[in-house]
């Protein structure tokens, strides 16, 4: 984290430590209509309107040690090959054969030198292009060169890598922004996956996403997992431009909030030893950087009241029996405290539905919630969106800046 990043979580955090009142110069923030998270149309304006243009968080680089080493990316109506290939470059194409659609890979990790379609045995290169076609005579106005897998705009950062269907998305970095320079100091890259698991959820994947942008509740509904070793009330927030934003807690006893793994890094800097530092990244994508790894996680939509939260456990490379059994303890302790978390969305998603929770009340260390809303309406353009779904943009103004 470079050097106004931390000057400015330290002195928001001596801030918020002394404050005893709502800041004066902060605006109150408007309710946010409910139907934002149950209408069939809002859900067809983010689809068309904000996912295509994203950079959306598809694989870890670790997942892919090989040429032919392979992720599908599974999400939003789309299926996606994510590869590397001979030459060592990490490309991504549509997971549909030229011929007739049919799917080429079916399994949602592996390795494949070519991709052979399981329908007629149309066969492309790693590179994707057309290498072999059955009875290609019969196809006497085939050109393989024009017939080869359509490609995803695929690019990398620290080992992270993310597609985009907006062929003319400004590139990856621009689109992170402040994320750049505040994962200085954390060895992002060395990163490796140690489980991977999806959650079903009765609920709109904001409502969800919105549980990980404050922790007001973590008194409340994690009294003996969480809160004991948190300090809820140095609770800080950084709102960038782009819709991201940072958060900081410090700890209260201790490097992390979990058990000393047997690998950990040496070189991590202070601040993420000292702080809970969370990294939400728009539109769906939480990173909370801690000593021992963390918990990756993205929140997509299956439905307007319906979505899936996809969990990633990251951590340092091992092959150690003590390793295993470190990040199986992780896994059972990351489900805890999710079940303490999800057994309450279905029923605000109900509320919503059924008219109880006509709209969503945010106070000021909710704002983050807010500032996500705003993002996804400048995204969508207010101009495409019915009135009485829209928020009202009110806090532009105490956007953060971005370091030098």
């Amino acid at each position: 984290m470079r050097e106004a990043a931390l000057e400015l979580l330290k002195r928001t955090m001596d801030e918020q430590l002394g404050r005893s009142d709502h800041p004066a110069e902060f605006p109150a923030l408007p309710p946010i209509p409910a139907g934002r998270y149950t209408d069939p149309r809002f859900a067809a304006l983010e689809n068309d309107r904000l996912w295509t243009g994203s950079w959306l968080l598809a694989a870890i680089e670790s997942e892919l040690p090989q040429p032919g080493a392979y992720r599908l990316f599974e999400n939003l109506d789309r299926s996606v090959i994510v590869s590397r290939g001979k030459d060592g470059r990490i490309r991504a194409f549509h997971n549909t054969c030229r011929h007739r659609g049919s799917p080429l890979l079916l399994e949602p990790q592996g390795r494949a030198m070519r991709f052979i379609c399981p329908y007629h045995s149309w066969g492309y290169d790693l590179e994707g292009t057309l290498r072999s076609v059955p009875g290609q005579s019969d196809f006497p106005c085939l050109d393989k060169a024009e017939n080869g897998l359509v490609e995803v705009r695929c690019e990398s950062h620290r080992g992270f890598v993310f597609v985009n269907f907006d062929a003319d998305a400004a590139p990856l970095a621009d689109f992170l922004g402040e994320f750049v320079a505040l994962t200085e100091g954390y060895p992002l890259e060395r990163l490796v996956v140690k489980d991977r698991f999806l959650i079903e959820m009765d609920c709109n994947w904001k409502i969800a996403y919105h549980n990980f942008l404050e922790i007001y509740h973590v008194n409340t509904v994690h009294p003996r997992t969480l809160a004991p070793h948190l300090d809820s009330s140095s609770f800080v927030i950084a709102l960038y431009e782009g819709g991201h934003m940072r958060f900081g807690t410090r700890k209260k006893g201790g490097d992390s909030l979990f058990e000393t793994p047997p690998v950990q890094p040496g070189d991590i800097a202070e601040v993420f030893l000292e702080n809970t530092i969370a990294l939400p990244t728009f539109p769906n994508t939480f990173f909370s950087l801690d000593p021992v790894g963390f918990n990756l996680q993205c929140f997509w939509p299956a439905g307007p009241d319906r979505s899936i939260m996809e969990v990633r456990q990251l951590g340092w490379a091992s092959d150690s029996e003590a390793d295993k059994t470190f990040w199986s303890g992780m896994r059972t302790a990351t489900e805890h405290i999710l079940s303490e978390d999800m057994c309450l969305f279905a029923n605000i998603q109900q509320s919503l539905r059924n008219g109880a929770l006509p709209a969503v009340v945010t106070g000021y260390q909710e704002r983050a919630l807010y500032w996500f809303e705003e993002e996804i309406d400048r995204r969508i353009g207010p101009e495409h969106i019915p009135a009485e779904l829209r928020v009202e943009p009110r806090i532009s103004a105490f956007m953060a800046p971005r370091s030098a």
